[in-house]
């Protein structure tokens, strides 16, 4: 019955003893994140394209 007891304290601790951000914050946030997201991936995939190139350059010379 401990699990249940756990399970009754945690919601009342998120419903009555926490802060939580405002709609407006949050969508801004999750926009903040999602841009430096896809711009990060961006960059990881052009590296990623940029040594593809050289190591097929480098393999051709054999």
């Amino acid at each position: 019955m401990k699990f249940i007891q756990y399970i009754k304290d945690s919601f009342e601790e998120l419903n009555n003893h926490m802060t939580w951000q405002s709609r407006t914050d949050a969508q801004k946030t999750t926009v903040t994140v999602a841009v430096f997201t896809i711009l990060f991936a961006l960059g990881v995939a052009g590296v990623d394209y940029v040594f593809q190139l050289g190591l097929d350059n480098f393999f051709q010379l054999f």
